[in-house]
């Protein structure tokens, strides 16, 4: 399985990827497209990434540009009988590690592989414990410290427990 050490490595493997589905399909990313898979508000992208996004808000529909990666994340998604257990451990490998932070690309693979099919997708199972894609998550103020208390509360009601289960027995 590759290992995916820096959020770089996963979202070059995963654009890689999505433009080689492109070719694939015969409906190959022009540049903008292909550097939009880059995009995301904090955390590594491509330098130019500003005029990028700019050129996309003024050349682009939005909408069609997410229909278009949804439909090469279903592909690549669909073709697992074809491609390698490999292949796809590596794909789930570079999402995971993409999860880590905030990235648009994580959008457009959710927004593929549920594309309104109504099936469930691999990932769903994983929800709960991935970070939020639409922004960043973020816990609330006091959640360490009640956090903390709940563990104290149940260690001292359970070491309780057993005094008290041990004490009446020796009655």
């Amino acid at each position: 399985m590759a290992e995916f050490k820096t959020i770089r490595q996963a979202k070059e493997y995963l654009a890689g990827k999505i433009a080689d589905e492109a070719l694939h399909e015969g409906v190959p990313l022009t540049e903008v497209e292909r550097k939009m898979l880059y995009f995301t508000e904090s955390g590594w992208t491509l330098r130019d990434m500003m005029a990028v996004s700019g050129e996309f808000d003024r050349e682009y529909d939005q909408d069609e540009y997410e229909e278009k990666i949804g439909r090469l994340v279903r592909g690549i998604e669909a073709s697992s009988d074809a491609r390698s257990q490999q292949e796809i451990e590596d794909w789930d490998e570079a999402v995971l590690k993409l999860s880590e932070e905030d990235h648009y690309l994580l959008v457009l693979i959710d927004a593929g592989s549920h594309a309104g099919d109504g099936a469930p997708s691999r990932w769903d199972w994983l929800k709960p414990w991935l970070p939020r894609v639409s922004g960043p998550a973020q816990r609330k103020p006091g959640d360490v410290a009640r956090l903390l208390l709940a563990a104290v509360v149940g260690s001292v009601l359970m070491v309780l427990f057993v005094f008290l289960r041990d004490y009446l027995r020796g009655k």
